[in-house]
C-alpha cells in the first residue's frame, strides 16, 4: 500500500462522451495488461443542462482517492461552495473541501475553475489517480486517445485533513482510509443537498 500512493492526479479532457468512454475502456484494458501499472480508479465529470455529473467505477480501496478528488471538484463546480478569504465555505461539505484545499497545493480553486470552463465548453473530464512512475505512460496513453492532459499532485495529508473535518467520522477509518471517509461524506452530502449525486 505504501508504494501505491496514487498521489498523482491526471485530468484529461475529451471533446465528447463517446471519445471519453472509449478512452476510459482503453485505459482500463491497458492498466490490466501491464504488470508495472496499477492505476487507481478512473472517474469522469461532465456538465449537462448546467448540472455537474460524476461517475467513478470504484469508490473504495484503490478507487477512493479518485472518488474523493471527483467529489471535491464536483462540490466546488456545483456552486454550493464559495471561496471566502481563501477558505471554502457553504454547504455541509464546506469544512471537508476547505481542509482538502489547504493541503492540495496543486489542485487549487483556480485550477478547478479552469476544469469547470472546459466542462462548460462541452468537454468531458477523465480523472485518473496514479503513482509518480505511472504519470508519463498514463499521460501518453490519454494523449494518444485524443485527450488534452493536465497533471496535479495531491498529497496524502490533503485526504487525511479532509477526513478529519468529517463530522462524526470514525477515528480508525480517518487514520487508515481517509479518502474513503471523504468520498462517502461527499456522496452523502450531495444526496442530502439534492446536488448531482455520483453514479454507482
Amino acid at each position: 500500500m505504501s508504494d501505491n500512493k496514487n498521489e498523482q492526479v491526471i485530468v484529461a479532457f475529451f471533446d465528447s462522451k463517446v471519445a471519453a468512454d472509449t478512452a476510459v475502456s482503453d485505459l482500463q484494458a491497458w492498466d490490466k495488461a501491464n504488470e508495472e501499472i496499477k492505476l487507481g480508479a478512473v472517474g469522469t465529470i461532465t456538465k449537462e443542462n448546467g448540472k455537474v455529473k460524476t461517475h467513478v467505477g470504484r469508490k473504495t480501496g484503490k478507487g477512493a482517492k479518485a472518488g474523493a478528488v471527483v467529489g471535491i471538484i464536483a462540490a466546488i463546480l456545483s456552486g454550493g461552495l464559495t471561496l471566502v478569504g481563501g477558505v471554502v465555505a457553504g454547504s455541509a461539505t464546506g469544512g471537508v473541501v476547505g481542509a482538502f484545499m489547504k493541503k492540495s497545493t496543486n489542485l487549487t480553486k483556480g485550477e478547478i475553475d479552469q476544469i469547470g470552463a472546459e466542462l462548460d465548453a462541452g468537454k468531458v473530464a477523465i480523472i485518473v489517480t496514479c503513482d509518480e512512475h505511472e504519470v508519463a505512460p498514463t499521460r501518453q496513453q490519454l494523449i494518444g486517445a485524443g485527450g488534452k492532459v493536465r497533471g496535479y499532485t495531491v498529497p496524502q495529508e490533503a485526504f487525511t485533513d479532509a477526513a478529519q473535518a468529517v463530522v462524526g467520522a470514525d477515528a480508525a477509518a480517518v487514520e487508515q482510509t481517509p479518502a474513503e471517509v471523504v468520498t462517502e461524506a461527499l456522496a452523502e452530502a450531495s444526496g442530502a443537498e439534492s446536488a448531482p449525486a455520483a453514479d454507482a
